[in-house]
């Protein structure tokens, strides 16, 4: 019966992420507007660096403040990659994931023997002074930041198109590889494992588990993740700079993506970078003259999410719920 309930809930899993991505894939057919394409390219940026924070945040249960460091590192390595050395994307985006693997393991060695707060202001306090380095590092453009836009190369070579499109689908491509990596961890026993020490450290090292082991694993795995979101940003935007990529709103936002749209699951970061990103971008359209809409919205949000659905928007369309709902209704037809 077990492995009855675990086939139905992996061709569950495939159905929805099979409708889902067609769906995404049909709107910018649809509505092929240039805002609203380069607001969905956005939106599944971000929606790639939240899947990386759930790895750590949502899964093992570690709150990093910290993430924009391993997005600015996937961001400079493909810019300074194409404008140095003429490298593409497709290359570079794969020495920032082992330059961000290899931070975080160093950084990981003793930050997380921390716990909760303490862990969360100590990636804090590490983004600002990689912020600080990056501004005054003259060799990778300063505060001045690098430009970086080329004209002479193949577009597909560079990920540098005319037409927001394309690389909507490239976008969109890498953000499907990513959900099924989080439901293959999620489903795994390091997943399992993951898990087990979010709910209680202390209970899972006394079952066997090694929790610094899986805990720098995860933290590894998350930064890669968010490192290939850092790269794509840099060829969407073509000019990267310390306070586009470093400020710790960056890391703040990666957080809330994940915690408003279901901190733990595998479509919440989803659903949370597509809500997050078209009210920030619209926000800012819509009203430029009011600097700052857009966080207050953000802040609104986030506390009707805490005080009223503390397990994010996701849960609204959980299968119990619907059913309750379909319940509900037919009740109400035969009163």
């Amino acid at each position: 019966m077990r492995g009855k309930a675990l086939l139905q809930a992996e061709k569950s899993f495939i159905t929805q992420t099979g409708i889902i991505f067609v769906v995404l894939a049909l709107i910018p057919l649809i509505s092929s507007g240039e805002f609203f394409v380069s607001t969905l390219c956005l939106s599944v940026i971000w929606a790639i660096m939240g899947i990386g924070w759930n790895i750590i945040g949502g899964y093992a249960g570690q709150v990093s403040n910290g993430h924009a460091m391993y997005f600015a590192v996937g961001a400079y390595v493909g810019a300074l990659g194409l404008e140095w050395f003429g490298m593409s994307p497709w290359i570079t985006m794969w020495v920032g994931v082992l330059l961000s693997m290899l931070l975080a393991f160093l950084i990981g060695y003793p930050l997380l023997r921390l716990r909760g707060h303490y862990f969360a202001i100590a990636t804090m306090a590490i983004v600002e002074c990689v912020r600080i380095i990056c501004t005054n590092w003259n060799l990778i453009g300063g505060a001045t930041g690098v430009s970086f836009f080329q004209r002479d190369m193949n577009s597909l070579y560079s990920l540098q198109f005319e037409n927001r499109v394309p690389f909507y689908f490239i976008c969109l491509g890498f953000m499907l590889v990513f959900i099924i990596v989080s439901r293959v961890i999620q489903q795994s026993k390091f997943g399992y494992y993951c898990r087990a020490i979010k709910a209680n450290q202390d209970s899972a090292e006394s079952a066997g588990v090694n929790s610094t082991f899986y805990k720098r694993w995860a933290y590894m795995i998350s930064a890669a993740v968010v490192s290939i979101g850092g790269a794509l940003y840099a060829q969407y935007i073509q000019y990267i700079d310390p306070v586009s990529l470093l400020p710790l709103s960056n890391s703040m936002l990666i957080v809330l993506i994940v915690v408003m749209g279901g901190i733990g699951t595998i479509w919440g970061p989803v659903l949370g970078a597509f809500i997050m990103t078209f009210i920030n971008q619209y926000a800012r359209a819509l009203f430029n003259q009011l600097s700052g809409l857009n966080l207050f919205i953000y802040g609104v949000l986030c506390l009707f999410i805490v005080l009223f659905i503390p397990k994010g928007i996701i849960s609204l369309f959980s299968g119990e719920k619907i059913k309750k709902l379909f319940r509900k209704t037919a009740s109400e037809k035969r009163r």
